[in-house]
């Protein structure tokens, strides 16, 4: 696909997406901190936490207008639950099969994933 194509293609997305209305997801922490999934949150644009949740909970809920936005969010918070990934333990691996649960979840939900990864191959 062309450039230009690409990125218009990705401009009417980021558009569409604009005017949504957010949505509640609920992400399994898999260990993390309630302090850590925060801070994570705060530094991903397009996702807001909620507030009043319970911090000893095993879910983290945040809302967001695209699942694409989670995905990514949920791509970073795996990098915190397994630092390294050439050699988890059991518990790191029961962890990183949580989280691919989740993921799995999540694909049905995305319909715009391809273009945002063919965009960022064309960005390097």
């Amino acid at each position: 696909m062309g450039k230009i194509k690409l990125y218009s293609r990705l401009i009417f997305t980021q558009f569409k997406t604009k005017f949504k209305k957010p949505v509640e997801y609920e992400i399994p922490r898999c260990g993390v901190s309630f302090t850590k999934m925060t801070r994570l949150a705060d530094e991903v644009k397009g996702i807001k936490p909620l507030k009043d949740q319970d911090t000893k909970a095993l879910t983290y809920r945040l809302s967001a207008k695209a699942p694409e936005i989670v995905f990514g969010f949920v791509s970073q918070m795996a990098e915190l639950v397994v630092p390294n990934i050439a050699s988890p333990s059991k518990k790191d691996q029961k962890k990183l099969s949580e989280l691919t649960s989740y993921i799995r979840k999540l694909q049905p939900l995305m319909k715009d994933l391809e273009l945002y990864k063919e965009a960022s191959a064309q960005m390097k």
